[in-house]
């Protein structure tokens, strides 16, 4: 496919990353040159300086003959007229970060008229997946949702108490229906193998059935949380989509942010919220709005490092449990290490959103684990796959890659060596990224043809 990626901020280059590793077309615009130098060293896409909004640079982009443009700049306005633009070169597909939620509920500029094929607001995502996070037990450090929640993955630190710590894989019963589809072990990601031993401070994947959540719990010797009161720092695009989420279902929630006029705005926005005017990082104002018996506390200014901190001071204070927005990637391994219970990066979620759309067809879903280093997708198995009707013990999957679900009409099934696909089946497949062609081939069969 021919891609454009309009905007070469922390989204559009891990997009571009992910797509030029799989052979795709790739053109990246952007006004700022000391970004496309940067992505010039380190990718193998074409880069050009200039407004990505203006046709003349389109057209040098080869807007003609792109099949997908995707417009991810800090500009809601140029990302909007970028797609519109598209529209009127017969693009295929066109998407869009959108952060003003004003723009996406407006019934005079509907995603229709502007040619917009696809939405993304990252700071709603990124609201979902923290109040996910908060539903989980407290050692529980990423959750994603498969085939409509039917199936979920769950990414948890093996901790003192875990019952499998310490043990081999093929001595630890999981269950049938449960299933450990890797492990990330300094800085390494390993598709495991019977022989494996689990160690303290590894971080595990797990798949589970809905039904069989309760494993989670005995794997993890944690219940889960039952989430009565939460309390937000920071009144962030994040916080406030986070709290009204809250709200909607009940939970009790009070929002700490430092600059008087934005508290005056939430509290107008959100009047089921508590909102404060304070310093959350005072340990006193903390203290005393009860952070010791708080049920979950979740930081989201837009400061890394204060979110770091006000966490661990959260931690340390007898909060149940603790989720910090990080932007900058080098520090999520600092947090995990550090006790901090779960860890969103709004870059991350959106580029996942971005790429499930872009691969819908064959793979209907799509979450980046590890900076992208590793890949849980679900695809569909059709009369010309080469890997349905056989044992999955006989099929030779690519290295680092291993079959984490089949499901077959209304059964979902963890699957064993004796286990097979069948034709219209979908398939939850655990893969480093580099090991993702492969797999799709697989897929694919005879047929071989482009995502679309």
């Amino acid at each position: 496919m021919k891609i454009i990626i309009i905007g070469a901020g922390k989204v559009g280059s891990q997009i571009a990353q992910t797509l030029s590793a799989e052979n795709h077309d790739v053109t990246i615009i952007d006004k700022r040159d000391d970004i496309r130098q940067d992505l010039d060293n380190n990718l193998d896409i074409m880069t050009i300086v200039g407004n990505g909004a203006n046709v003349r640079i389109l057209e040098q982009a080869g807007i003609k003959q792109a099949d997908m443009l995707i417009a991810v700049t800090r500009s809601d306005e140029v990302n909007m007229i970028a797609c519109m633009t598209a529209k009127q070169f017969n693009v295929a597909k066109k998407i869009a970060r959108i952060r003003n939620t004003e723009y996406m509920y407006s019934n005079s500029l509907s995603k229709e008229k502007l040619g917009i094929d696809f939405v993304i607001n990252p700071e709603r995502a990124t609201a979902k997946e923290i109040i996910k996070l908060l539903k989980t037990p407290t050692n529980v450090s990423e959750a994603q949702n498969f085939t409509g929640g039917r199936i979920s993955l769950f990414g948890l630190k093996i901790e003192e108490g875990c019952k499998c710590a310490n043990k081999k894989i093929k001595d630890i019963n999981f269950g049938p229906n449960t299933l450990l589809a890797s492990i990330y072990r300094e800085n390494k990601l390993i598709i495991p193998s019977g022989d494996d031993e689990l160690l303290l401070d590894d971080k595990v994947y797990i798949l589970l059935k809905r039904e069989n959540y309760e494993d989670l719990e005995l794997i993890c010797n944690k219940k889960s949380c039952a989430m009565q009161n939460v309390l937000i720092l920071g009144g962030s695009n994040i916080g406030i989509q986070t709290a009204s989420l809250l709200n909607k279902i009940g939970i009790k929630t009070k929002l700490i942010e430092v600059n008087k006029a934005k508290c005056e705005k939430i509290a107008e926005l959100l009047p089921q919220t508590l909102v404060i005017n304070g310093d959350g990082t005072n340990i006193d104002l903390l203290k005393e709005e009860g952070i010791e018996t708080i049920d979950g506390f979740v930081a989201v200014t837009g400061y890394d490092e204060e979110n770091l901190l006000v966490s661990l001071l959260a931690k340390h204070l007898g909060t149940k449990k603790v989720i910090a927005k990080i932007s900058r990637t080098n520090y999520i391994p600092i947090l995990e290490r550090i006790g901090i219970n779960a860890i969103v990066n709004p870059r991350l979620t959106t580029a996942s959103a971005i790429l499930r759309f872009l691969r819908r067809g064959e793979m209907i879903s799509l979450t980046l684990l590890k900076e992208g280093g590793a890949e849980v997708i679900e695809l569909v198995a059709h009369e010309y796959s080469k890997i349905i009707n056989k044992p999955l013990k006989s099929i030779d999957l690519p290295q680092n890659t291993i079959i984490g679900a089949i499901i077959r009409k209304e059964e979902v099934i963890i699957p064993h060596g004796e286990d097979f696909i069948a034709e219209g089946d979908k398939v939850i497949v655990f893969a480093k990224s580099t090991e993702l062609k492969k797999v799709e081939q697989l897929f694919n069969g005879r047929r071989s043809k482009n995502i679309h």
